[in-house]
């Protein structure tokens, strides 16, 4: 009988640890955070041995199971012993597992997400983990089941051991299972540091190469998801080479815009709605309609199901009020990065007729660990001062440091201005 010490309950082990509990194996956790808690006392409910240090025992004969993330000075224990990531682990477990489409990326990923299970729901029920939460989607309406979820690859084990009938679309960190139909990368960039900075995310996306066994779709324009794609022989989809997508070449913010999306005999024409901006979602929508066509159900695109989605809430969404318009970009990933990422999508697509073009950034959700240098942001701000009339940060900082950053106090909306609410 196989004995695993599975690290780390903070990121997801503790699903793992009871999984592999339930299956007979013998478990031990290894606390490597100190976290305890809640999430201790659950385990050893189940009679899980959790531990905070190693005491000098000796472990050889375990495999140990870790988070691709984790430091490798946790892992310097354990040279001899079998070593499994979480991702590989769940592999092996749950190899047989159908109906299954598996999402990662630096960004895009949400947004990928949710536009695939609304599709999708049009022909059966869809369960979505997502980091907006886990939901159910039917004939494109989204059903909060839980919020309290998280995009590790122990909450996707959790997902995968229950006895779920729906088709399920997961949302994941750092790389992919590889259990599913299709995996999908949706970028490489922006790279960030893992490991304790002794790695980088690159390390996690190479998991997907290596793991899945089915259709993998990448941007053709990703260099480096091109690179890794290219040390693996594997079968490999391309957005923008497979399947392309035309807009016209004059957009307003908040107008219905029409599209065609095209590859080998297929074009298809759609609206797309102004709800959000378009120009943001072209590579969600592009994955989508790739992995539609491997599934065989094209039709959800041709019977123009796309008219009807109005973009995930907080994602690029577009509002109208009475006197301004109002464009959201929220989530956990927001960075100095993701922040150049919209606004350069403002610049170049669309006719920006406004009396100001005011932006607003709220990091006070501190919920999100990644950290914000507000010096770096500034200076991104300042990157395009030549379209952002004013610029405002909400929360008490030394403004008098920042060279574009106001005091959000100051921020007076006028008739035709425009207003960009970006953060966490």
């Amino acid at each position: 009988m196989n004995k695993f010490i599975v690290l780390d309950i903070n990121h997801g082990g503790n699903y793992l640890a009871a999984i592999l509990k339930n299956c007979g194996y013998e478990v031990i956790v290894y606390d490597i955070y100190k976290k305890g808690g809640i999430i201790r006392q659950e385990l050893e409910n189940k009679n899980i041995k959790v531990l905070d240090s190693l005491d000098g025992a000796d472990y050889t004969d375990y495999i140990i199971s870790y988070p691709i993330h984790c430091p490798d000075f946790f892992l310097s224990s354990f040279s001899k012993n079998k070593k499994l990531t979480h991702h590989e682990l769940i592999k092996l477990h749950f190899k047989n597992k159908k109906n299954v489409v598996e999402i990662t990326g630096s960004k895009g990923k949400t947004t990928t997400a949710h536009l695939l299970a609304f599709l999708l729901s049009f022909e059966e029920d869809i369960l979505l983990n997502s980091s907006v939460g886990f939901e159910k989607f039917h004939k494109g309406t989204p059903y909060k089941i839980f919020s309290n979820n998280s995009i590790s690859a122990g909450y996707t084990a959790k997902i995968l051991s229950e006895p779920h009938t729906e088709y399920l679309i997961l949302e994941e960190s750092l790389g992919v299972c590889g259990i599913s139909d299709i995996s999908i990368l949706t970028s490489t960039y922006p790279i960030y540091p893992i490991k304790g900075g002794n790695s980088t995310s690159l390390e996690a996306k190479k998991q997907l190469f290596k793991l899945s066994d089915r259709a993998i779709i990448i941007d053709s324009k990703d260099k480096i998801a091109n690179e890794l794609a290219n040390n693996y022989n594997k079968e490999i989809f391309r957005i923008w080479e497979d399947i392309k997508i035309d807009l016209p070449d004059h957009l307003e913010i908040g107008n219905d815009i029409n599209s065609t999306i095209y590859s080998e005999n297929l074009e298809i024409n759609s609206k797309l709605h102004g709800s959000y901006l378009a120009v943001g979602y072209l590579n969600p929508i592009l994955f989508s309609t790739m992995a539609l066509k491997i599934l065989n159900k094209i039709s959800l695109i041709k019977s123009n199901y796309l008219n009807d989605f109005r973009g995930v809430p907080n994602r690029l969404s577009v509002i109208k009020e009475t006197n301004y318009t109002k464009i959201i970009d929220k989530s956990g990933g927001f960075s100095e990065d993701s922040l150049r990422y919209t606004l350069s999508l403002l610049k170049k697509n669309y006719d920006m007729f406004y009396k100001n073009i005011n932006l607003i950034i709220n990091l006070t959700n501190t919920s999100h660990c990644q950290k914000i240098d507000l010096h770096s942001l500034d200076k991104a701000v300042g990157e395009f001062s030549n379209i952002i009339d004013n610029a405002f940060l909400i929360g008490n900082n030394d403004f008098e440091t920042f060279k574009y950053l106001k005091n959000s106090a100051e921020l007076n909306i006028h008739n035709g201005d425009l207003l960009i609410e970006c953060g966490k």
